[in-house]
């Protein structure tokens, strides 16, 4: 269930396993590999990612990302993100909806070595379903309001409703809130 509360969420997808930080717990949440003598809030274990990988920090109560440039890189919404001018880093406003790919290199890759991310601003309750999807080709999402097909979907494709958010991961999909899935 969604409640009406705004809440700063980020939603990660690690080697199938979901897992949700409250990014209002803290100011900064620094994000990576953990290593001796490393050891970030947010774990990521995967091997394309860096110990040092970058961190979601509350400005002024506004969200950003800030990423550190590591060697793998860091895809949001679909594009790689780059140094600014003179290799100055460039923070990253977040908006609800935001999509990320750690450590996919300079081609998002969604698979066993990356980390899938989604930022939402929906106050989450209750527990994620995780629906079997493997080998589907067209999915039926329903909320109170809407009826959303997709018809071969790709691997990290979101439904972001009002009631509830659906997350299309081929093999798995998950959903929180209030949403239903017809399978063909």
């Amino acid at each position: 269930m969604m409640s009406g509360k705004k809440s700063n969420i980020l939603i990660l997808i690690e080697n199938g396993q979901l897992r949700s930080y409250s990014l209002d717990d803290k100011n900064v949440w620094e994000i990576g590999r953990p290593s001796k003598g490393n050891y970030p809030d947010i774990k990521l274990h995967s091997y394309t990612v860096s110990r040092k990988h970058g961190k979601f920090q509350n400005m002024d109560g506004v969200w950003f990302y800030i990423d550190y440039y590591g060697k793998n890189g860091t895809f949001y919404n679909h594009k790689h993100i780059d140094k600014g001018l003179r290799g100055r880093i460039k923070p990253v406003m977040l908006n609800d909806g935001d999509v990320f790919v750690f450590g996919g290199g300079n081609k998002e890759v969604i698979n066993g070595k990356t980390v899938w991310g989604l930022y939402t601003q929906k106050s989450i309750d209750g527990c994620w379903k995780i629906v079997d999807s493997k080998a589907i080709n067209r999915m039926c999402f329903i909320t109170q309001n809407n009826k959303i097909e997709l018809l071969n979907p790709v691997k990290g494709t979101v439904i972001n409703q009002e009631n509830g958010i659906a997350i299309y991961m081929n093999e798995l999909t998950y959903m929180i809130g209030d949403m239903n899935i017809e399978i063909n």
